[in-house]
């Protein structure tokens, strides 16, 4: 072994100087270990296995030329080529093509002894070079074959109880699931190998093991695990002494700190391992450091570095360009030799050949034969092998399938569950809401009160509102997340808005001790959502005054920007928010671990401001210093603004109009009407039947039922329904009602604790008269149910004989849906064209169709479209869906499908297949 340590040290000496090959064998003719071979003292196999030996030292001294050499000479004394030697030699020249890159080569001559260990029955050495195979296949993207050989050689390898080749193939195929992006799956097989690598003793095999877990939790961007089993990897590295896998090791936590942007420790680590790269010239660690050390460089702004970084970077591509070149050049000048002697061998065996033709035709029958068959059965194999990976694969993504459908499942009840508990908690609070609040109303009324007494009621009415404003806000805020919260846009001036709302903080502020400001320098009028509006300048004052202290300074500015957008900003002095609780301000529900205690909130409110800012199509942003203060803006866009001042009554001057100044309301008719209350809170229609009875003799039912029944048995004259109810509630009620031609034309008014879009627009289809939530205004009722029934007084004077005026709304209704059915089929009709056919601006429009049908125009189109749609689908008039599309003025036959199925809950197709 001394000899041989020696002839390395000399090989890669003579490397480095640039010897000649003629020097070089020259040198080996000379050495002692061939004169004991000349004078028979050694034999030749020995010679052959220090040769080999002393190439296996030079590869893993990384001098490829030395070992290059000593192999040639090595091959040069052998007499078969199906010996343990010649196989070794094999082995020994496939390592080095693998850390030249040549996988081919190398997968060539790891098959060549492969044959040979198995003729032999060397099964170690057999199991080694199949699993090289394997990895080879598996380098150059091949994983299907190479995940046969990792296969065939873990069967091999438990059958001769071979722990350490188990680890390894189970860690190679973690590694191309690593590859392949399935990082779950590579991370399995990485903690199956540490099994076996840890009773094997392997250390090398714990290093790679470590090191492929770290690249999967840094693909997985988990990189504090990946932290963690890089700094394991190199730990283990160091005490192999092992340079490359140190090289990796530092690799990995170089990558580590780069991705966690600590550029100054991944530098570090990055020059490291462009030494130990250096060191023993490999070319992929080079890459990488200098690719990490240049976007390093970038990132700080050292852009001369990051040059000369990238220089380097090219001019070693260009190297490796020009050294794979010459190993082209190389391997085909060695092809050719071998081709041309094969040649000449072939020339002087050709006499003989002739001689042994038939024997020969005969034999290499029988090997074609025999090959067919093997490639049959490997081909065979192959396909049954494809059969059950497939098949497993199948089976593991119908596992899946059903695993992700029952969450689903789970979601979908859980999110049921939610929805019902709100609506729950919205009739459960809302009605007891309107007991109280109707009552102190009436109350507060009276002039007969001190001052005192109605000081507290008065507080008591504040603070009733803010609860049923609360609610609210959880339910708008539940309902946003279901799509379901519409606009009502009315035309009013948010400058007087803005000054009313801080006018009702103005007492609250004085009360802490604030200075409220409010500045207004617009008064443009908008359309928009009045209320919701409201909320969000409410939310954002009584947050300002709830974290500003005593002497502090709230401010609240309402103008319009140079982009023509209209700002109101809310800019306090108060504690200010803290940076990491910035960008979760906005979160639902959401609260802040540096919230002083006391200071309350249920995380809804600055959450509902920004989608309902989002719905008007602006922005609700957040500036803040901690200590001196936040300020909140909300961006409203230019399109909202209006040119013409319209004005809108408000509830009071209804009132005013109705009830004629505050005067006490005296009913015109002689005897009362019967007025059918049905509601099952008993305190409730107590409350409501105290409202009515001056007008109305007022007859009770807790349900459907007993409703029905009492329809039947009086002359009816008015009804107030709830919702809500046993044995038949409101809603079937209502449709019970509106189907008897005796009942139809009776006033109907449902009161609901049920704030709902969709359920005020499907009541409003089945033909309600009118819809009041609750808690609900007194003087409102009184005002809703006189003037239904004074219209329907006057409707009934104007029937003459059997014949019904038909109203103009029904005129105008009518003519429109005829227009749209004139134009069904012109794929450019639009809301423009409707406008005109009514005679209306199109916001006029918008406003008319929005109060008569609860749809926008656009809606109204489509809905008339998709019914007529739908008639023809089931009358098979259309063969397929683009036809159908068409025949109904749709441009694309995708939306449509996509509106028919939202609005009838089928596709068109499966209509038109059925």
């Amino acid at each position: 072994m001394f000899r041989a340590f020696a002839l390395s040290i000399f090989l890669a000496f003579a490397g480095l100087t640039g010897f000649s090959q003629t020097a070089i064998s020259d040198t080996l003719m000379a050495d002692e270990n061939y004169k004991l071979f000349q004078s028979g003292t050694l034999t030749r196999d020995s010679l052959i296995s220090i040769y080999c030996s002393s190439a296996e030292d030079a590869q893993e001294n990384h001098d490829f030329t030395a070992s290059r050499v000593l192999l040639k000479k090595a091959e040069s004394l052998l007499v078969s080529d199906t010996t343990r030697l010649f196989a070794r030699i094999s082995m020994l020249r496939a390592n080095m093509a693998m850390e030249e890159d040549d996988r081919a080569e190398a997968i060539d001559l790891l098959a060549s002894a492969l044959k040979i260990y198995q003729s032999v029955g060397d099964s170690a050495n057999y199991l080694e070079t199949l699993q090289l195979i394997g990895i080879n296949y598996d380098y150059i993207g091949d994983h299907d074959m190479a995940m046969i050989y990792y296969n065939d050689c873990i069967e091999l390898a438990k059958l001769l109880d071979s722990k350490a080749i188990i680890g390894s193939c189970l860690k190679n195929i973690g590694g191309m699931y690593s590859q392949d992006g399935d990082q779950s799956e590579a991370i399995k097989y990485y903690e199956k190998s540490i099994v076996y690598a840890i009773e094997s003793q392997d250390s090398s095999l714990i290093h790679r093991l470590y090191h492929g877990l770290g690249l999967a939790y840094r693909r997985f961007e988990l990189y504090e695990e990946a932290y963690k089993y890089h700094q394991l990897a190199l730990q283990v590295a160091i005490e192999i002494n092992d340079l490359k896998a140190i090289g990796f090791g530092y690799q990995g936590l170089g990558f580590y700190y780069f991705y966690s942007k600590q550029y100054d420790s991944a530098e570090y680590y990055m020059d490291k391992t462009l030494s130990i790269a250096q060191r023993i010239s490999n070319d992929q660690l080079k890459d990488n450091a200098r690719e990490v050390l240049h976007q390093v460089y970038y990132l700080e702004g050292r852009y001369k570095e990051a040059f000369d970084s990238y220089k380097m970077m090219v001019e070693q591509s260009d190297s490796l360009y020009t050294i794979q070149n010459a190993r082209l050049v190389e391997s085909i000048k060695s092809k050719y030799q071998t081709e041309r002697q094969e040649r000449e061998l072939a020339e002087k065996n050709l006499q003989l050949q002739e001689a042994s033709s038939d024997i020969a035709r005969h034999r290499n029958l029988q090997i074609i034969l025999i090959l067919c068959v093997l490639l049959l059965g490997a081909v065979l194999f192959l396909i049954y092998r494809g059969y059950v990976l497939r098949k497993r694969a199948n089976d593991i993504l119908r596992s899946k399938n059903a695993e992700i459908e029952s969450h689903l499942k789970e979601i979908e009840d859980v999110t049921a569950n939610k929805n019902r508990w709100f609506i729950n908690v919205a009739h459960e609070l809302r009605t007891p809401l309107t007991l109280i609040k109707g009552p102190i109303q009436k109350v507060l009324r009276s002039n007969d009160l001190s001052t005192d007494m109605r000081s507290d009621l008065e507080l008591v009415h504040r603070n009733t509102k803010s609860l049923f404003n609360l609610v609210n806000e959880i339910l708008d805020l539940s309902k946003m997340e279901e799509g379901e919260v519409s606009m009502k846009e009315t035309v009013f001036s948010l400058g007087d808005l803005v000054k009313r709302t801080v006018s009702a903080f103005e007492s609250r502020a004085n009360q802490l001790g604030v200075t409220l400001k409010c500045v207004v320098n617009s008064d443009d009028q908008v359309l928009a959502d009045q209320e919701k509006l409201e909320k969000v300048i409410v939310n954002l004052i009584s947050n300002a005054l709830k974290f500003t202290d005593k002497d502090g300074l709230v401010e609240i500015f309402v103008a319009r920007s140079s982009k023509g957008t209209i700002k109101v900003v809310v800019k306090d002095t108060g504690r200010g928010i803290h940076a990491k609780d910035i960008d979760k301000v906005f979160d639902r529900f959401y609260q802040s671990d540096n919230q002083k205690r006391g200071l309350g909130g249920t995380g809804v409110g600055l959450a509902l401001s920004k989608e309902i800012a989002e719905m008007h199509g602006g922005q609700l942003k957040v500036t803040s210093t901690p200590g001196m203060g936040s300020t909140f803006t909300l961006l409203l866009p230019e399109e909202i603004l209006v040119d013409e001042h319209i004005i809108i009554p408000s509830i009071e001057e209804l009132k005013v109009e109705v009830l004629g100044g505050g005067k006490p309301i005296e009913s015109s008719i002689e005897r009362k009407p019967i007025l059918l209350l049905l509601d099952d809170n008993e305190d409730m229609t107590n409350y409501i039947s105290s409202l009515l009875t001056p007008y109305f003799d007022v007859r009770v039912a807790s349900n459907g039922v007993k409703g029905l029944d009492l329809l039947s048995n009086h002359d009816v004259k008015f009804i107030i329904s709830d919702i809500m109810m046993p044995e038949m509630d409101g809603i079937s009620f209502l449709k019970e009602v509106k189907q008897n031609t005796n009942w139809r034309h009776i006033p109907f008014i449902h009161l609901t604790a049920l704030s709902d879009e969709t359920l005020r627009k499907e009541l409003f289809q089945i033909g309600v008269d009118d819809y009041l939530l609750k808690p609900f205004d007194s003087e409102e009722l009184i005002i809703r149910v006189r003037n239904l029934y004074s219209n329907y007084n006057q409707r009934i004077s104007l029937v003459k004989k059997e014949d019904e005026l038909v109203s103009y709304d029904e005129k105008l209704i009518s003519k429109l849906r005829q227009n749209v059915f004139d134009n069904i089929d012109d794929t450019n009709y639009n809301v423009l064209r409707l406008a005109d056919a009514a005679a209306m601006s199109e916001r006029q429009l918008y406003r008319y169709l929005k109060s008569a049908t609860g749809l926008t125009p656009l809606q109204f189109i489509q809905e008339i479209k998709l019914n007529y749609a739908n008639e023809l689908a089931r009358k098979k008039a259309y063969s397929n869906i683009s036809e159908l599309s068409a025949a109904v003025g749709f441009k694309q036959a995708s939306y449509f499908s996509n509106l028919f199925e939202k609005r009838f809950g089928k596709k068109p197709g499966a209509i038109l297949k059925s």
